[in-house]
């Protein structure tokens, strides 16, 4: 007579005498992430650079120029900056694993914040500064669209969180940050077609550079955002894949005979 047992029994799922154990998942170290090091040096130089000129109030300073039938695209640029700060610096925080998983409670109050104190308020104000910008139709456009997918992305992310289907939310919130960070994207695309492509026109025409002007912000703003939103899909869908991968071997692994006696 032979007895079978099944891959279950064999692991002894259903034996009384045998105890579960857990093992901890533990976090891995900084050095073993080396995205979060150059990620942090990069947002702070970009803010560095480009934050303090706002933080004097002073028109003459700003990098985009007011629109003349406009008096409140000043000081709703400085807010969208700002609030623009805010938002990168805690969404730094939000993707640091670490943090994340040693100190939920941390990770929940800064989420609230990138929300609520960056997100939100930068995203609206970015698509009213977008409509009246004097950098051009592409780039007006392209500021509207950036702002809307953006707010949408995080609100989605937020009731994910909320209704506590935690892996939609880490999706949609990884969209919502790769649309943070665009604007560095953006910045460093109009540096390198301003040294390659497009140098500015050696010429004191005021047309001619208003012109150029408005086509190199056009040329940067739209893949200065798809561009990540791109590798963060990528990412998603590379991740996702891996995962499948992963659990599918686990599946096989577990339905193949375990043990056999006879």
């Amino acid at each position: 007579m032979s007895t079978t047992m099944t891959p279950r029994e064999s692991v002894g799922e259903h034996r009384p005498d045998v105890v579960e154990t857990r093992v901890p998942v533990r976090s891995k170290p900084f050095w073993r992430r080396p995205w979060m090091i150059p990620l942090a040096v990069v947002c702070g130089i970009f803010l560095v650079y480009a934050v303090p000129r706002y933080l004097t109030f002073n028109p003459k300073l700003s990098l985009i120029p007011a629109p003349s039938n406009f008096s409140l695209h000043y000081p709703l640029l400085v807010g969208h900056v700002l609030f623009g700060s805010i938002a990168m610096i805690t969404c730094c925080l939000q993707v640091w694993p670490w943090l994340r998983r040693r100190h939920p409670r941390v990770h929940r109050i800064t989420g609230r914040i990138y929300v609520f104190g960056g997100v939100v308020p930068c995203s609206l104000l970015a698509g009213v500064v977008g409509l009246v910008s004097p950098s051009g139709l592409s780039n007006r456009l392209s500021s509207v669209v950036l702002a809307t997918l953006w707010l949408t992305f995080t609100l989605t992310g937020l009731r994910m969180a909320i209704q506590r289907r935690e892996a939609e939310h880490r999706r949609w919130m990884i969209r919502s940050f790769a649309l943070t960070l665009s604007i560095i994207v953006s910045r460093v695309l109009g540096q390198i077609y301003t040294a390659t492509i497009l140098p500015p026109p050696q010429t004191g025409n005021v047309a001619d550079l208003v012109q150029w002007g408005q086509t190199l912000a056009g040329m940067a703003s739209w893949p200065g955002w798809i561009i990540p939103l791109l590798i963060a899909e990528w990412w998603l869908v590379e991740r996702g894949s891996g995962a499948r991968y992963r659990a599918r071997a686990a599946r096989r692994r577990a339905g193949s005979p375990a043990d056999s006696t006879t």
